[in-house]
């Protein structure tokens, strides 16, 4: 599941991406979802993996493999919502992606996601 959401400023540099990544004992998925978005060919990306309250290692995980990657740690599964809610409040992109831990992206998807939005006059 992928949402682009809007959180506008201005500016005539490119926009930031924030995505969003809700994860809770999801480290199995981890690396290829990770992986496919620091291969995306638009590089203006901020990746955030908000975690609920995992067992499985992923904080270590990302901690030790990403360190780029900025983890936002919630003691308590906050659900779909409450975690990307969590996640929206520490984005600072003027655009935000909402992606599920299991999923990746091909590697055009931020710089058409652009595309279409440039397109769309959105």
């Amino acid at each position: 599941m992928t949402n682009l959401v809007d959180s506008s400023n201005t500016g005539d540099n490119p926009p930031l991406i924030s995505v969003i990544i809700v994860n809770w004992n999801g480290q199995q998925w981890l690396r290829q979802c990770l992986d496919s978005l620091i291969e995306q060919t638009y590089k203006h990306i901020e990746i955030i993996v908000v975690d609920n309250g995992s067992l499985d290692g992923s904080v270590d995980f990302i901690r030790s493999q990403y360190p780029s990657v900025k983890q936002v740690l919630n003691n308590t599964n906050m659900g779909f919502a409450g975690g990307n809610h969590s996640g929206i409040s520490k984005a600072e992109g003027k655009l935000v992606l909402l992606l599920n831990s299991d999923a990746w992206v091909e590697p055009e998807l931020a710089e058409e996601l652009l595309k279409e939005k440039t397109l769309r006059n959105l």
